[in-house]
């Protein structure tokens, strides 16, 4: 099954064609709704966003992640040190020690505001913006009915034609920024995922390409993600973010 009639109610024609192609090129509605939970190792983390932030200083990677797709949740193991846990629910924030007590819970998103912004990320704050973008990148392109489809546009992508669609998603979600973009080939497979880093600031607007797809329970992912400056449309050859899964 593609997209069940019911969902995503305001689509319609070019935007509504274009996200069904993505969800049978994704797997199909069955399979995502089979889904439970994407368990993720990171490999790899490298570009200015991360180094600026205190990546390897401040913060670390985590053994392995827990997506869950569904509940917008996602549990980091060994993080933010051996034994200790991170947990992200819904923009709630919980860090356990290695015997489960919890020793930090926050709301992170109101700690991001002003010249806060510039500061480095404590564990807590890294575990917020990586949690809320690993539930939201692999929810997509299912979740994409939930927002508001205010255009289509297109651009080229290594020679190839890549069909967008600029969505208004939905206040209560945790994610980059209200208006996001997304690029799909003619297959719908996703490619390309512009935004702004609300959180990092008003200058961090990436073009985040989806690369190296693998298949897990039927559903399309992607397990290298590489993200540069972007101006306008254009993206630049600076890297903002480079990661592997």
């Amino acid at each position: 099954m593609s997209l069940p009639a019911g969902e995503a109610p305001g689509w319609s024609g070019a935007a509504r064609a274009l996200l069904e192609a993505a969800v049978r090129r994704h797997g199909g509605w069955d399979a995502w709704r089979a889904l439970r939970v994407v368990v993720v190792e990171p490999k790899r983390l490298s570009g200015l966003v991360p180094w600026i932030k205190g990546y390897g200083r401040t913060f670390r990677l985590p053994a392995r992640a827990e997506i869950f797709p569904h509940d917008d949740k996602a549990v980091f193991f060994d993080y933010p040190e051996p034994g200790a846990t991170g947990t992200f629910v819904r923009g709630a924030l919980a860090l356990m020690d290695a015997r489960g007590e919890v020793v930090a819970s926050t709301d992170a998103r109101p700690s991001f505001h002003g010249l806060r912004k510039l500061r480095r990320w404590s564990a807590a704050e890294a575990l917020y913006f990586f949690g809320y973008a690993l539930t939201h990148y692999h929810a997509l392109p299912f979740t994409l009915g939930r927002g508001r489809p205010l255009g289509v546009c297109r651009v080229r992508y290594e020679g190839r034609r890549l069909t967008g669609v600029e969505v208004e998603l939905p206040p209560e979600l945790h994610t980059h920024s209200p208006r996001q973009t997304f690029y799909f080939e003619e297959d719908g497979l996703l490619r390309r995922h512009d935004y702004v880093a609300d959180i990092v600031g008003p200058w961090a607007r990436g073009a985040h390409f989806w690369r190296d797809f693998v298949t897990v329970g039927g559903l399309q992912m992607a397990t290298v993600r590489h993200v540069v400056a972007r101006l306008g449309r254009r993206a630049t050859p600076l890297v903002a973010l480079h990661a592997e899964l």
